[in-house]
């Protein structure tokens, strides 16, 4: 059969299911607000709070970096009201794609003001580097700024976020002002009353060393007064040779670091290698809050539980 009728009769039938679900799909089981990453429904579920409805795709434990969207997942997006992006090519490219094509209501926190102030960047040009003919190159490569797209863990850029989310839903639902002011009033004091209470937390562990996989939490970790040692870029895996391995080891008890922090998803076992013969202890840092429901303290709960996982580890030794 010639590969152009095959992949006709795929796209047939894939839109012939779409349609089954869209008739069978029950009005009311859709979200209002529709985000990828769990912490951004965490502060969306903060503001609306017996107003409307808040979900996440992908589902819970899945990384969006291997999550194809589903059948389904098209049905929430094409009937949610409001879909809440950090931007910068983040977000899976299939979901921004059926966001545009359904026109679908949009808030890009990247590109808010207040926000855009609170943004970490690290700039790709390097200090001391020869300088090359081609100036308009090098224009490019001082301009090739990336920012930490982690917004979440900034408690001030997650304040701004429930703010732009409060005055997009006043503006939709007016008839549910009381709430929604109750509800951002509320988002306020409890994350103003978490905050004191981390800072307080954490001093016994300031000076502290220890070492993550990558550099995510810098948001966090300034905003709270932690200062890791260092980060290793490539997490290592279960194919990664015995020398890179000694190598982080190595580099572990050079710098006196006391807990190397990972990632749920990450091989463990390969971490316990690392740290055999060693009171180096190792610890999960869990990013997205995967075992905390959406509800209206999520994200103050979520801080809370990031903090202690800081402290359990650091304060062993």
């Amino acid at each position: 059969m010639n590969i152009n009728i095959m992949l006709k009769n795929k796209k047939k039938k894939f839109f012939s299911i779409l349609a089954i679900l869209f008739i069978l799909m029950p009005n009311n089981s859709y979200a209002s607000i529709l985000t990828v990453f769990k912490p951004l429904g965490f502060i969306a579920a903060a503001i609306a709070h017996n107003v409307t409805n808040v979900e996440v795709i992908p589902p819970n434990g899945t990384t969006v970096e291997n999550y194809y969207l589903l059948p389904f997942d098209l049905i929430k997006i094409k009937h949610s009201d409001f879909i809440i992006l950090i931007g910068d090519q983040i977000e899976p490219f299939f979901f921004k794609k059926a966001v545009k094509y359904f026109k679908k209501k949009t808030i890009v926190l990247t590109k808010i003001k207040n926000i855009k102030f609170l943004l970490k960047h690290k700039s790709n040009f390097k200090k001391g580097k020869k300088k090359q003919k081609n100036t308009l190159q090098n224009k490019k490569e001082i301009n090739n700024i990336s920012y930490d797209m982690y917004l979440w863990l900034s408690p001030q850029i997650a304040l701004e976020s429930a703010i732009v989310i409060h005055d997009m839903l006043l503006k939709s639902m007016p008839q549910k002002k009381i709430t929604i002011d109750k509800n951002l009033k509320y988002f306020k004091l409890c994350l103003s009353k978490t905050n004191k209470d981390i800072k307080k937390n954490v001093l016994s562990i300031k000076e502290k060393k220890y070492f993550t996989f990558h550099n995510t939490y810098k948001y966090f970790e300034k905003f709270y007064g932690l200062h890791p040692s260092g980060q290793f870029k490539t997490y290592p895996g279960i194919k990664t040779g015995v020398q890179y391995l000694y190598k982080i080891k190595n580099e572990l008890l050079k710098k006196q670091a006391i807990c190397v922090f990972i990632e749920p998803q990450f091989h463990a076992n390969i971490i316990d290698f690392i740290i055999q013969g060693t009171n180096i202890q190792k610890e999960n840092l869990d990013l997205f809050g995967t075992a905390i429901p959406l509800v209206q303290d999520s994200y103050v709960n979520f801080l809370v539980k990031l903090s202690n996982q800081y402290i359990s580890c650091l304060k062993k030794i």
